[in-house]
Order: structure tokens, then sequence, then C-alpha cells
């Protein structure tokens, strides 16, 4: 009999995850997948590992004579995943919708997995289904992004806290495997370390040498990429400036509109449903006032039944998933709310930040309410099946608008207007020797698979000179999209001060050279003016 609940088991979450995980390949079918300018540091690193065995981007600086340079801004984890299928031959844009694929399928079975044992089957499947309806969860699936592998780690972290609570070392590989793909993944060490301090069942002595082997595989690893990580020419400060930033209002305004959409599903430009997302936060305030009732005052109603009987062991595992989820997710805001408030002050508050609460969340809400579903009456039941259905509607809605985009017009640089671009058939046409700079040079390698050179960060006076030195001394031309790139100086403005010739003008662009050297005068004739001598003295 346990036996064949197993076999079962096993049958339904395999199917589940392989079903997402063909949906996920499927939706990144060309023009996909969605192309981020992340995508060139990734998919770039990644080929050059698979060829070369080195981590090298295909861009360098403008005043380089090199066109890569050493993979810098991003741990390798993602890139070295992508190399695998890319070292078989896989092209790699294909290799990155197989790895997109698999990482959504783990995340779904490890997600099942984890709630099968506290929600049942039902439980399990339907809190899997709404974090893949979820169009946080959907948006970061349909480019070639870290976060699905991310997820796949946190999902898996997440099950192997509440499966094998005491593993600190599996514990500490997961987290080390998530730093390596993102630097917030060593908040997942974090959440490992505290998970072993918990157990209050064991000596002092064990926990702590249970939380140094959560943290250390992190901090192994952390090291090792940075003391083997070539240097960026030209860098020699480091990429983030350790400081106290200020200017909290718009981060934290993007962040409670990305959370208001996450409540409500919604996409990102549209409208905030503050209403809808207020009347979310409501129902789990519901739910989780309803779990937290003793059974003395719930036995007091003849109509409902206790929270969980005594010796119920889905208890105890709908307790150790709410404290999992919960440290995760809170040393997860931590460690970005610091790294915000220390480290960079651009980090934007949007869907890609907080995804990976998203899960955390879901399963959260899906142990809330199947512990409510035993208390709460029959027409609350139905009114949280019914809000259940009018959630999963406005997620498919979004989720709709999001995949049909991503299959007709292209996500970021695979969108249309990129592919058709006629300041990128000027380029198209270009001899491959002369040399290209650009304030969007994932563009150029996206759809010319040519290494590029950028363009200035700065407006100085010495700069502009050296680099118009530059473009003369390497026949070179500035491919000068009208969109702004935030990573490099405004191309309007380099124009100016370079004084730069215009050669070509687009509806999306122009290209631009080098001045021409000034014609050298022709130098005057200098002629020694004559002095008149006195005439010599007659001889006597």
């Amino acid at each position: 009999m346990a036996l064949t609940r197993a076999v079962r088991r096993a049958g339904l979450v395999a199917g589940c995850a392989l079903a997402i995980a063909a949906g996920a390949f499927r939706f990144t079918a060309s023009p996909g997948p969605g192309l981020d300018p992340d995508a060139m540091s990734y998919l770039g690193a990644a080929r050059a590992l698979a060829a070369d065995g080195a981590l090298r981007i295909p861009m360098a600086p403008w005043w380089s004579d090199s066109t890569t340079q050493p993979l810098a801004h991003f741990p390798p984890g993602y890139a070295t995943v992508l190399a695998a299928p890319i070292a078989l031959g896989v092209d790699a844009r294909l290799a990155a919708r197989l790895v997109q694929g698999a990482a959504a399928g783990v995340s779904t079975a490890t997600v099942m997995l984890a709630l099968w044992p506290a929600v049942g089957a039902w439980g399990a499947a339907l809190g899997a289904l709404a974090m893949v309806l979820s169009p946080a969860y959907v948006l970061v699936h349909l480019s070639v992004l870290s976060e699905p592998l991310f997820l796949a780690l946190i999902t898996l972290a997440l099950w192997s806290f509440v499966g094998r609570p005491r593993a600190a070392l599996m514990h500490g590989v997961i987290a080390a495997a998530a730093t390596m793909v993102r630097y917030a993944g060593l908040s997942v060490a974090g959440a490992a370390a505290l998970w072993a301090l918990r157990d209050t069942t064991a000596p002092w002595r064990d926990r702590l040498r249970r939380a140094a082997l959560a943290v250390a595989p992190s901090l192994l690893a952390l090291a090792a990429w940075s003391l083997t990580r070539a240097r960026a020419p030209g860098r020699e400060s480091p990429i983030r400036r350790l400081a106290l930033y200020g200017g909290w209002g718009p981060t934290l305004d993007e962040g409670a509109r990305s959370i208001a959409h996450l409540l409500a599903p919604s996409l990102d430009g549209q409208p905030v449903p503050w209403l809808a997302a207020g009347a979310t936060l409501v129902a789990i305030a519901a739910l989780s006032w309803s779990t937290a009732r003793t059974p003395e005052d719930t036995t007091r109603e003849p109509a409902v039944a206790p929270v969980a009987p005594v010796g119920d062991p889905r208890h105890a595992e709908q307790h150790a998933l709410l404290i999992a989820s919960g440290l995760l997710a809170l040393v997860y805001a931590g460690l970005v709310l610091a790294a915000r408030a220390l480290a960079d002050p651009d980090i934007p508050f949007d869907f890609r930040l907080i995804v990976p609460l998203v899960p955390l969340a879901v399963v959260s809400t899906a142990v809330l309410a199947a512990r409510a579903w035993r208390v709460i009456s029959r027409p609350s039941r139905v009114f949280g099946a019914l809000a259940l259905a009018v959630w999963s509607v406005a997620a498919l809605t979004a989720d709709e608008i999001q995949v049909r985009y991503a299959l007709t017009e292209g996500g970021d640089f695979a969108g249309r207007e990129w592919r058709d671009s006629p300041t990128l058939a000027w380029a198209r046409g270009q001899d491959p020797e002369r040399a290209l700079y650009t304030n969007w040079p994932c563009a150029l390698w996206f759809h010319l698979d040519r290494r590029i050179r950028d363009v200035p960060r700065t407006l100085d006076a010495a700069t502009m000179h050296a680099f118009v030195a530059r473009l003369r001394a390497t026949n070179g031309a500035v491919v000068a999209w009208t969109a702004q790139s935030p990573e490099t100086a405004n191309t309007d403005s380099i124009v100016v001060r370079a004084g730069l010739v215009r050669v070509a003008a687009f509806a999306d662009g122009g290209i631009f050279v080098a001045p021409p050297l000034a014609p050298q005068a022709t130098p005057p004739v200098i002629t020694t003016p004559r002095v008149p001598v006195a005439p010599a003295a007659a001889p006597r």
C-alpha cells in the first residue's frame, strides 16, 4: 500500500513537472527567448567557456584593443550550466530554453514534494499551480535570465529544510549553488544556518557545527570565485562601492507596486490594482487568524473542528514548512534591503527581484489555507474557492498577454523593433574587420554575433579627445541608437562634445565617425629683410 502511494505520488509529481517544463520550453520559441541585456553576459560567457575554457563576455571598453573581457559583474553559475549543452553542440539560445524549462520543472516538483506531506495531493497540486500562474514567475521564464535556475534552487532548499532537516551539508551545498547563480543566494546560506540553530532537540555544540556546515560552502565558493576570477581591463575598483545610500522613496514605491501586482495578478505596465491587492492581504490575514485560534476556542462552535487533532502528523509538517519558508523569505528580503542601503542605490525592486518570494509565499498560503479549511464554515470555504478561482483567472489573463507577446513580438532585444532595425541593417553590411562602437553592444551581438566595444561613460574633454583618436586609429564608427543606455554617456552629448560627424541617419539611430583632421596650412615663407648697406668709401 505504501509503495503504491509512493509510486502514485512520484507519477503525479513527475507528470506535473514535465508539463510545466514543456510549457516553459514552448513559450520561448522563436522569436524568443527574450533577450535582456544581461543575457549577453550569460550566453557569451557560456559560449566562451565551452569553446575556450574561459568565462569571457563578447564586448570590451571603447579604449581596449580586445573585443572581449572577463565575466565580472555576475557570478559564474548560470553561465556554467548553459555551457554544458553548448559544449555538446547545442545552439546557445536553445541551450537557454532547455535550462529554463528544466528549472521550471524542478521548481514545480520540489514545491509539490514539500507540500504533499503537509497538505495532501490536492493542496500540493494547487500550490504548484498557483506558483506557475504568477505573472512574475512566468515573466522570468520567458527570457534568458538566471532567475529560473535560482528559483529551482530556492525551492530545493525549502524541500531539503523540511524533508532533511538535519542534513546541514546538503543545505550548504544547495546554498552555495544558489550563491553562484545569484549573489543573493547567500541568503539561503543564512537561512540554513538559522534553521540549524533553531533545533532545540540538539545540544548547542551540534547546532553550531551544523550552522557552520550550512554556511561554509557558500563562503568557500565566493572566495574561490573571487580569487580565480580574471579582473576586467581597467577595473581597478570594485563593481560596488560600500556606502550608506539614501533616496528610498522611489525604491520603496516600486517595491510596493510590484508586490501589489503579485497579490492581484497583473502586469508591471498596467494600473496598480491597489484595492484587489488589499483584499488579497485581508484574505491572507483572515487565514492566519483562523489557524491561530486554539482548539479550545474552536470547539465551542459545534460546526467547527479543531485546527489539528493531537497527534496529527500533518501539523508538524505544516509548522516546519511555515518556519522554513518564513526564514528563507525574511533573510532574502533582509539581504536585498542591506544591499540597497549599503552597496547599490540603483537596485530595482521589480518583478525580477521579488520573484524568489513567490514560491515561498505560495507554500505558506497553501499551508494556511489547508489549516483554515478545517476550522472555517462552509460558506467561508465556498468564498475561498471562488476567491482562488478569480485569482487564477486574473493570473491566466496576465500570463496570456505575456506569452502571446513573447511568441509574436519577442521580449526585450528579441523584439521586432530590434530585429527590423535599419540601424542594425547598416551594421550588418559593414566589413567584419571594421571597429564598431555603440551604446547597446548587446544588440549587435545578439543579432549579428559580432563582438563590439562600448562608448565612453564620461564626457570630460580628455576622454572625448582620446575617443576621437581611437576612432581615427581603428577606422571606427559609432552605432548610436536613439534609445539611450544607462551604462554609457548620452550619445547625443558624445556627438556634440567629440564633434562627431553623422554619415547615416535612421528612424531608430544614426552612424557617426570622427571629424576629419584639419588641413595643414601651408607654412608661410619667411624672408630676411634686406638691410641697406652704406657704399664703401672711395680709395684715396
